[in-house]
């Protein structure tokens, strides 16, 4: 009994390398490159991820692999996941903080919608405004009453299509199907 009492930060510091060993390899096997995903990040306090992601997959290219949602809270530690995001549900409180990343809507049309704009320049899709009567996606995301949220697009996104003259569209698919949510 003394001879495992004594060695005892052996055993604790092999099972904290053998577990942060096997998140790794967890990662490394489950998760797909930019390429094969399209990555979706809301500033709100909680959404229903895996619901959301199923929603939004139903209409991904076939080389899609499938659709990430993440809150912001969730990559605090690493805030240079969220610039990798290829759409990003913000209040217009957080625009400041990430409108370095959005790109301009030239050439994109999303009629009777209203436009968040960026130095004279459309940037963003309003997706939440109580007063206005807009409510997207309410059964999937938490939004803060009395905030107004916008959808922007990330324009390094490899997921644009012509917009960008990326591979393909997956995140304008993803965003059309997202508006159109209950």
């Amino acid at each position: 009994m003394k001879g495992i009492f004594k060695n005892l930060h052996r055993y604790v510091l092999w099972l904290v390398v053998s577990f942060f060993l096997w998140a790794w390899i967890f990662t490394l096997i489950t998760n797909a490159p930019a390429g094969k995903k399209v990555v979706l990040y809301a500033g709100l306090p909680a959404m229903e991820r895996e619901a959301l992601a199923a929603a939004l997959e139903a209409d991904m290219p076939e080389h899609i692999r499938y659709v990430e949602t993440w809150v912001f809270s969730d990559e605090m530690f690493s805030p240079a996941n969220i610039e990798t995001g290829d759409l990003f549900i913000v209040a217009t409180d957080q625009v400041d903080q990430y409108r370095n990343t959005f790109g301009a809507l030239d050439g994109v049309d999303f009629p009777d919608r209203p436009l968040f704009e960026i130095d004279g320049k459309p940037c963003g899709v309003c997706v939440y405004d109580e007063e206005a009567g807009i409510r997207i996606g309410t059964k999937y995301l938490a939004y803060l009453p009395g905030e107004t949220y916008y959808l922007f697009f990330n324009a390094n996104s490899r997921h644009l299509g012509a917009w960008n003259g990326s591979r393909d569209d997956a995140a304008l698919r993803a965003a059309q199907t997202f508006l159109t949510l209950p």
